[in-house]
C-alpha cells in the first residue's frame, strides 16, 4: 500500500529531497566510486546529490525524502548498485521507492498491536491495491491455505 501511494504521488515528478547539513561523506570502493561518477545525473534524478570528495569518498549533499521519509547511506548504495548493474534510472527510482515504502510498513508480528477496526481498515486498503498479493520486493502479503490444511491444523476432518 505504501509503495503504490509513493509511486502514484511521484509518478511524473521528481522525488522530494532533503539537504544534509552537514553533508555526509561516504567511503566507496573503487567500483562504487566509478559508478557514482558515471551515474551522477541518474542519482540526482532520484534525489541523491553527490560530489567527489577525493579518493574513493563522495560527499552526499541531499537525499530523497518523500513524505518526510529520509533515505540513508544504505539507500544510496542500493540505488548505486541498481544503476551500476545496468538497470535504468526508472528501475532505480522504483527500487528506491520500494525501499522507502517498506520502512514504515507493518512487519511480521506487529498486526497484534492494531485494533480490530484498524485491522479491517488495513485489509480493506490492501484490497484496493493494484498488486495486493506481495510487497514490491516480492514478499507475500496474503497467504492462501486450502480448507483441508486449515482443518488439519485444528485436528478436524472438516
Amino acid at each position: 500500500m505504501n509503495y503504490e501511494r509513493l509511486a502514484r504521488a511521484f509518478a511524473d515528478e521528481q522525488v522530494p529531497t532533503a539537504a544534509l547539513d552537514p553533508p555526509s561523506t561516504l567511503s566507496l570502493s573503487a567500483d562504487e566510486a566509478a559508478a557514482a561518477e558515471a551515474h551522477a545525473d541518474a542519482l540526482a534524478a532520484v534525489g541523491f546529490e553527490t560530489e567527489p570528495f577525493g579518493g574513493g569518498t563522495v560527499r552526499l549533499r541531499s537525499v530523497p525524502a518523500p513524505f518526510g521519509r529520509t533515505a540513508d547511506a544504505d539507500a544510496f548504495r542500493d540505488t548505486l548498485a541498481t544503476l551500476a548493474s545496468g538497470e535504468s534510472p526508472r528501475d532505480a527510482r522504483e527500487a528506491l521507492l520500494a525501499d522507502l515504502a517498506c520502512h514504515p510498513s507493518l512487519k511480521r508480528g506487529e498486526i497484534g498491536s492494531l485494533s480490530r477496526d484498524e485491522q479491517r481498515s488495513l485489509l480493506d486498503r490492501l484490497g484496493e491495491c493494484d498488486r495486493p498479493y506481495a510487497c514490491p520486493h516480492g514478499r507475500p502479503t496474503v497467504l492462501s491455505v486450502d480448507e483441508a490444511t486449515f482443518a488439519a491444523g485444528f485436528d478436524r476432518d472438516r
